[in-house]
């Protein structure tokens, strides 16, 4: 992912595109997946996001199309319903997952999804921005960190890595949200496994640090709050 990436103020249409897409993840592109490999996880991909663990190619939201890319070819159709972005990838909408995981809801599966190309274009950017943060972190990784890839996880629709010797009390969290029911901006964070390990993990939805996007585009340091995030933690008694 391109490190120089430069983020904007949000389009107004930035918090229904999220959700819509979000809804989208949670109910056709992780199932998707789920269904030929037994992964949920997915990553920041060439136009906003999609599946990082398909052996044959992957189905991916570039824009404000789908793009299935699997078996060597390429299909795309502008996203519509959950109904017909299922059927578009040969599978039915997985409402099942609102019953199992903290998700929003599916809502008519009929409806078209409401999106704004310069938003989806907002939220690509984050994921770009955020993984590439998270990928200049990990490269700090030791092999006590036991380190993990920087996955998209589709219940919260974050990106994030987990990082730290759990035994010594020093494993954390590492992520970008785009957003969520605690904040409707999109934020980066850290949330050591040990809880609220001193006061700069001080963040009111959580037990974690966060850094949002207004100061992220005013020019706060974010890597710098990673560090510091990182090495508080690793401070921290067991």
């Amino acid at each position: 992912m391109n490190p120089r990436v430069t983020l904007r103020p949000l389009h107004p249409a930035f918090p229904a595109t999220r959700d819509a897409l979000h809804r989208l993840a949670v109910y056709v592109i992780s199932p998707a997946q789920r269904l030929a490999n037994g992964e949920i996880i997915l990553a920041a991909t060439p136009g906003c996001f999609g599946t990082a663990a398909l052996p044959d190619g992957g189905i991916r939201v570039e824009g404000t199309e789908l793009v299935d890319e699997r078996g060597g070819g390429r299909r795309r159709t502008q996203i519509t319903s959950l109904a017909e972005m299922a059927a578009f990838v040969g599978i039915e909408p997985d409402l099942g997952q609102h019953e199992q995981f903290d998700v929003p809801e599916p809502g008519p599966v009929e409806q078209p999804l409401a999106l704004e190309a310069a938003a989806v274009a907002d939220l690509a950017a984050w994921y770009a921005w955020v993984t590439a943060r998270l990928e200049s972190l990990r490269s700090q990784a030791q092999a006590r960190d036991d380190v993990s890839p920087v996955r998209l996880w589709p219940e919260h629709f974050d990106a994030a890595i987990d990082m730290g010797d759990g035994d010594a009390g020093h494993r954390a969290t590492y992520g970008g949200s785009p957003g969520d029911g605690h904040n409707p901006d999109p934020y980066l964070y850290a949330s050591p496994w040990a809880g609220r390990v001193d006061g700069f993990f001080d963040a009111p939805g959580f037990r974690g640090a966060q850094l949002g996007y207004a100061g992220i585009v005013a020019g706060a340091d974010a890597d710098g709050f990673l560090r510091e995030a990182r090495n508080r933690t690793l401070r921290a008694s067991p």
